[in-house]
């Protein structure tokens, strides 16, 4: 366990790290850090690999979870050293998981989950406003899993299930501002000021989920093996729309206030203002996972996972459109470049008593997007974990907590800071320091019938 502990630390370091996925939903694998694939006998590793259920000891086992996520990001500018935070930091966190046996080498399971999650929203005085102002993304998933075991030492699973994908998106444009809003803008209709309003998109879709996995105990000490989660994947009907609530008026250049002219004619150029979404359709990357548990003793068992995310194929939903009669604004930014790689769990289960389980993890992601595009509201830099939990058999069950720290890699980008003028939106170069950090705790109980 110390030995666990002293790596944790050592990698945590260089490995900072938050991700756009969740380890787990359930206490005891967010206090394992994700890693569990491996991890027999065990009703909430199955939530990971549906090939372990087949594995568990009693006929039928359930478990219902609750907690929090927490997400933090700020962004720096390196020209004033102005802080911005990040607000709209916790969501609901629940979780479910319940198998049964139908025979003796096949079992049925159950679950819900949430496997991704990211949130923020930032105040109208943020400068990478008009790349991204906020943003939600969850998806909250069900999924009937089976598992079959071929012969004793080997097994196979399978979930099938749906997710509610729900996502937010909001961004700030500015459009020129014209004496005559129904008239393009020209030489007889020339430019008073730009308006700067903030468009918003949501959509919410209810898409295909699958899990497959197996399982092959080596020997009585020793077992190997692998899960593969399938990228969800769709397009979602997006609606758009104009908040106004804090609309302003700038001059052409985009420095200062507009005169008493530009001011006037602002609300028409709102009022004749269309919008239209973007792009709906979504990626949310899937990966395949391996890991090796050893039971050292009846006292200490430890686990490795080796994952590879594949982050490349990721698609998040494109800019809202605003139409005036001057022309079309829009964001730039948000959708970058993303690509895949490989993350690592660990995690030590120690019997402390008769009645007490303790638990501790260590996790890393890879970067999900290429540095110029990282940013506050969806991240993707490199990120690291430590988690930690405790089990306790009580009320003819088991009460767990788990809790989970997560960073992200610090990063300097030149893109977050910009200037919009007549001429439309150009990055300044300025250089912005993005940070993000992260918690995730959760309570369960756990029986088994």
């Amino acid at each position: 366990m110390s030995g666990l502990l002293a790596l944790a630390a050592f990698l945590g370091a260089p490995l900072s790290g938050q991700t756009l996925w969740t380890p787990a939903s359930d206490p005891v694998g967010i206090a394992r850090a994700g890693a569990g694939v491996a991890f027999g006998q065990s009703l909430e590793a199955g939530a990971i690999n549906p090939a372990l259920l087949v594995t568990l000891r009693e006929d039928g086992a359930a478990y219902v979870a609750a907690g929090m996520e927490l997400m933090s990001s700020q962004a720096t500018l390196q020209s004033n050293s102005q802080v911005l935070f990040s607000s709209d930091r916790n969501r609901f966190l629940p979780a479910f998981g319940a198998a049964w046996k139908i025979k003796d080498h096949f079992y049925m399971g159950l679950k819900v989950d949430n496997p991704f999650m990211r949130h923020a929203r930032f105040e109208s005085d943020y400068t990478g406003r008009f790349e991204g102002q906020s943003l939600e993304l969850t998806a909250r998933r069900a999924s009937l899993q089976f598992s079959y075991a071929v012969t004793p030492a080997f097994s196979l699973g399978l979930s099938v299930g749906a997710a509610r994908v729900q996502y937010a998106f909001s961004n700030a444009v500015r459009v020129p501002v014209t004496a005559d809003p129904q008239a393009p803008m020209s030489t007889a209709n020339p430019a008073l000021g730009l308006l700067e309003v903030g468009l918003t998109q949501s959509g919410a879709k209810t898409l295909p989920s699958l899990e497959a996995g197996f399982r092959w105990a080596i020997n009585p000490r020793w077992t190997l093996a692998g899960a593969w989660q399938g990228p969800i994947r769709g397009t979602l009907g997006l609606t758009a729309g104009i908040d106004g609530s804090k609309a302003t008026v700038t001059s052409v250049t985009g420095y200062g206030p507009a005169d008493a002219i530009a001011n006037a004619a602002a609300p028409g150029v709102q009022a004749a203002a269309t919008v239209a979404p973007g792009s709906g359709d979504i990626t949310l990357p899937g990966r395949f996972t391996l890991g090796v548990r050893q039971r050292v003793n009846q006292i200490f068992t430890w686990e490795a996972d080796l994952r590879f995310v594949q982050g490349g194929s990721t698609r998040i939903p494109g800019y809202p459109v605003i139409t005036t009669s001057s022309g079309t604004a829009t964001g730039s930014g948000m959708p970058g470049t993303y690509h895949s790689g490989f993350g690592l769990s660990l995690a030590g289960e120690m019997t402390l008593t008769k009645r007490l389980t303790g638990r501790l993890g260590f996790s890393s992601d890879p970067s999900l997007r290429e540095d110029p595009s990282v940013e506050p509201l969806l991240g993707g830099s490199r990120n690291a974990a430590f988690s930690m939990g405790l089990g306790l058999k009580a009320f003819g069950g088991e009460i767990s907590v788990g809790w989970q720290i997560r960073q992200s890699q610090d990063r300097d980008v030149r893109r977050l800071d910009g200037a919009w003028n007549l001429a439309g939106y150009a990055t300044t170069g300025t250089q912005t320091r993005v940070e993000s950090m992260g918690h995730l705790w959760s309570i369960g109980y756990r029986r088994s019938f």
